[in-house]
């Protein structure tokens, strides 16, 4: 029997080193996907706007771009309304997993001082990752409108009412408003629409008197469609050297910039948002030679994400004195509600 025991002995402990192995591979192949390299599957970004407005200008080709970046498909899903809070919020409640990212406008560290509900910290409530643009804003009317300067504007502002379109409550183009009127004294009233699109097809229909929108927007003053009346830029645009600035019109304080950039979700991994941002990198350095972007009046501008949130702080540190001094705080209901009714005829 001693022999049988020795004889038996080896396959016992071959068969326990079997099984050790066995779990091993398991739990190796139960922890596969953690140690899979990022990214591994498609990635989303959110744009906040409808297509065809200045950020699906901007979106499609950073999509495209970074797809080639990162190796992986990247999916543009729009989530147009209330300023872009709409789709911040659909980020608040993403895994912060760097798989859904945000393409962010310069709304988005305005939104909190304007509307009461806005419902996030621009600070500290999303993780930066690059900022990628900038666009001046211009002051157009209807081709066909009597106003055909800032001049004439002011002087009918000062005793007619004077309608004004926005891409939304508590976006850029509605501070740049706020600003005009502060800055010339005049009254305006401001009629928010739920995307640029729509703000800017109300100024060529004639529902409104004028929009602030991108200078995207000039190729329908090349289409005869709109008139240009001023940029609010410190300087003119190499795509309308004829647009005067609005120091030029006697309103040198009259300087608004979009901005766009892309935001994470709080607590995603510093090592994958600093990859994204690399992409990004890489990405705005083809993207800075586009002449389809340049000719869209877009800067591509890179800062990462340190750089980035200091750029949002600076941004809140601006705003936040008009938004006082204007006060244009308001429930996001409000803005909401004049969004729906902005098709107002005179």
């Amino acid at each position: 029997m001693g022999r049988a025991r020795t004889k038996r002995a080896p396959f016992v402990r071959s068969a326990t080193v079997l099984g050790a192995w066995l779990l091993l591979a398991g739990t190796v192949t139960s922890v596969q996907p953690a140690w899979a390299a990022y990214p591994d599957q498609p990635v989303t970004i959110v744009v906040p706007y409808p297509p065809g407005g200045p950020a699906d200008l901007l979106a499609r080709p950073l999509g495209d771009g970074l797809q080639k970046a990162l190796g992986t498909p990247v999916v543009l899903q729009y989530k147009p309304g209330a300023g872009g809070q709409i789709a911040l919020r659909h980020i608040q409640r993403s895994k912060n997993d760097g798989y859904t990212l945000v393409l962010a406008l310069a709304a988005y560290a305005i939104g909190p001082l304007v509307s009461k509900s806005a419902g996030y910290d621009p600070v500290s409530d999303f993780q930066p990752v690059s900022l990628i643009a900038k666009q001046p804003l211009v002051l157009y009317v209807g081709a066909t409108s009597r106003i055909t300067s800032v001049s004439d504007l002011v002087v009918r502002a000062k005793s007619h009412p004077v309608t004004v379109a926005s891409s939304g409550h508590g976006n850029t183009s509605h501070l740049a408003i706020e600003l005009l009127s502060q800055s010339a004294s005049i009254r305006l009233t401001h009629v928010p629409y739920h995307g640029g699109v729509q703000a800017v097809m109300a100024a060529i229909s004639g529902d409104v008197d004028a929009v602030f929108a991108g200078a995207d927007s000039l190729r329908h003053v090349k289409s005869g469609k709109l008139r240009a009346l001023a940029v609010a830029n410190d300087a003119r645009l190499s795509i309308a050297p004829e647009t005067p600035t609005f120091a030029e019109a006697g309103l040198p304080n009259v300087l608004v910039t979009g901005w766009y950039g892309v935001l994470a979700p709080k607590g995603t991994a510093k090592e994958r948002v600093g990859k994204l941002d690399l992409a990004v990198k890489q990405v705005l350095s083809e993207l800075s030679k586009s002449e389809v972007l340049s000719g869209y009046g877009f800067k591509v501008v890179h800062a990462g994400p340190s750089d980035f949130q200091a750029f949002i702080q600076q941004e809140l540190a601006r705003w936040s004195r008009l938004v006082a001094d204007r006060h244009l705080v308001a429930d996001e209901t409000e803005g909401e509600k004049a969004g729906v009714a902005g098709n107002v005829r005179r």
